[in-house]
């Protein structure tokens, strides 16, 4: 109960802490960046050029600002090449330097043009507010001379600097303070040319915009080869033309999430607009509730995990692989328009799986030097580890195993106690429980407990041991062997010799913790248990050494010549047990 409500806050806090974050806006900066990197370029309309207010054309044409009357030769030039539409990113918003002759010259070029113009206007100052359409607080169009055919139409050309510095916004439309709506300018170019437009209620408040080529890719012509080679209008057929500066000294670039360090010049911004929308490509942020939800499925997934798979590498493991789903899932859904939070989503996993892995590594360390305390000085190492690797097999509240159960005792021990002094006879029972432990141990055995000079051990549990009487057998023999070296040692030292029986019995028992609220102890219980201590004492009325229960004779699949002892009567038993030794002993 306690682990599962601290499981719970664990997994509670970190769901507040990424979806507190996330709804507070933590870490855009970083997930704008990481959306950077995602953006490639992309299949580009081949209609749209630039005519290029570049350094060359200002060293050919003469001082910036140019005369209005160089825009107006401009368009009627263009007539030839009967473009779709054109776009002049240029703003015209006050009256020309030259004079009125100059101003009337350009609106009777605009009056005159039979293809689309769309001048530029600008909101001053741009007023954005959460959720609600971006406002101008200061529409500065064209002079009013510029707007008087139908075929010349204003759209707006402000872009969204984030605090980066980086352009990756726009607004579709501005409102005005009389309530009318002012479109983007590559919005109102591609309004000009087709008839089905890409709905405004896709992009809502802002856009995203969906950049296709980088700094300098797209096709640019010098505007004074306009001026000066009739030949480049044939490459200006049927296209859709932007006139804009691109000359570094007129500071009209800003960086795109595909400069890589190079500023990209407004008029080229625009054209990769125009093309988002006439290709429809768009990125468009997940609801923020299906967000949420999905980073609490991040954060959740890691518990299923670590409940399904034991220990801490495997779930680690999972945990990573599932991670590096979510962001495919995320890349692709970016590539496809769908623009997820790859940094919460990010955060949601990655604070899930460390803090349940800190939680379940600490836990199992804790239960594995609690089975280590418990079983390290009762069970062989090969034993031990498979105990500390696979706790869930050690059912410490108790079950029923088949195990072959030893005991030995002493023969004779009161009388042998008191030839030596006390401490003397520690000093050589010491002795003697140590080398009868190291046979158990050395074939696999469970130490049971010492009662006294007997020893208790058992095969088969906590780990299955399909060989559990042959080991047993095996440990039995390894102490004969071993008491006949001891006895040596006693006699070089003056101290009389020990003899010991031995009892072996296969059967059902009940093994798992017994005892009280103040000590428990891990041991095996039931009448096997009984009937192997009742084996090792019938030694003395058969003057045997080793007595061997029918069943873990018949459970023994080594060669060893069974010298039968005929039938005992066990206490509590109604019928005898057929009992055996080995020839030889």
């Amino acid at each position: 109960m306690k682990k599962s409500l601290l499981l719970f806050g664990i997994v509670a806090c970190v769901i507040l802490i990424v979806e507190g974050s996330f709804s507070y806006g933590l870490f855009t900066k970083f997930e704008n960046s990481l959306e950077d990197i995602l953006v490639t370029t992309k299949p580009f309309n081949n209609d749209i050029v630039i005519l290029a207010i570049d350094s060359d054309s200002i060293g050919r044409i003469g001082q910036w600002p140019w005369p209005r009357e160089i825009y107006a030769h401009i368009l009627k030039i263009l007539e030839s090449a009967h473009p779709k539409a054109v776009g002049v990113d240029v703003a015209f918003l006050e009256r020309s330097r030259l004079g009125e002759f100059d101003d009337a010259v350009l609106a009777t070029a605009l009056a005159s043009t039979s293809y689309p113009v769309i001048l530029s206007a600008e909101a001053d100052p741009l007023l954005l507010d959460s959720g609600m359409l971006p406002r101008a607080g200061i529409l500065r169009p064209p002079l009013p001379s510029f707007l008087a055919s139908p075929n010349v139409t204003i759209g707006h050309t402000n872009l969204i600097l984030d605090p980066d510095g980086i352009v990756r916004r726009i607004p579709i439309n501005i409102l005005l303070h009389e309530g009318d709506k002012v479109r983007a300018f590559g919005y109102e170019v591609l309004s000009r040319i087709q008839k089905t437009l890409p709905s405004e209620r896709v992009f809502g408040a802002t856009s995203r915009i969906v950049y296709s080529r980088a700094p300098g890719t797209i096709v640019r012509r010098h505007i004074s080869d306009v001026l000066e080679d009739g030949t480049i209008i044939s490459a200006l057929q049927n296209k859709i033309i932007l006139i804009g500066a691109t000359a570094p000294d007129l500071h009209d670039t800003k960086l795109t999430p595909l400069s890589r360090g190079i500023e990209m010049p407004g008029v080229e911004i625009q054209a990769n607009i125009i093309n988002m929308l006439s290709r429809g490509y768009s990125l468009v942020p997940i609801a923020t509730k299906a967000m949420q939800i999905w980073i609490i499925i991040t954060i959740l997934l890691p518990v299923l995990v670590f409940r399904r798979f034991k220990g801490v590498s495997r779930p680690l493991l999972v945990n990573v692989v599932l991670g590096g789903i979510h962001t495919t899932i995320a890349i692709l859904l970016f590539e496809n328009g769908l623009v997820a939070n790859i940094i919460h989503l990010n955060l949601g996993w990655i604070f899930s799986t460390l803090s349940l892995f800190g939680y379940t590594y600490f836990t199992t360390e804790r239960e594995r030097r609690e089975m280590r305390k418990m079983f390290s000085k009762y069970v062989a190492t090969d034993v031990l580890e498979y105990i500390i690797k696979n706790p869930d097999k050690v059912s410490l509240g108790g079950e029923e195993k088949e195990v072959t159960i030893l005991f030995s005792d002493i023969r004779g021990y009161t009388t042998f106690s008191e030839t030596v002094t006390p401490k003397e006879l520690i000093r050589v029972l010491n002795r003697y429980l140590t080398a009868m432990t190291d046979e158990i141990l050395k074939h696999k055995g469970v130490l049971d407990k010492y009662i006294g000079d007997a020893v208790m051990a058992y095969w088969g549990a906590p780990m299955d041991d399909p060989d559990n009487a042959d080991h047993a057998i095996e440990a039995a023999l390894g102490m004969i062997e071993r008491l006949k070296k001891f006895n040596e040692e006693l006699r070089a030292e003056g101290i009389k010799e020990i003899r010991f029986g031995i009892g072996i019995y296969t059967g059902p028992v009940i093994i798992g913790n017994v005892g009280s609220e103040i000590r428990m102890e891990y041991t095996v219980i039931g009448d096997t248990v009984n009937v192997a201590s009742r084996l090792e004492g019938v030694n003395k009325e058969l003057h045997t050494t080793l007595l061997i229960g029918e069943s873990a004779k018949n459970k023994i699949k080594g060669k060893y010549a069974f010298k039968p002892m005929g039938a005992v009567s066990v206490k509590g038993r109604k019928e005898p047990l057929q009992v055996y030794t080995l020839e030889g002993l």
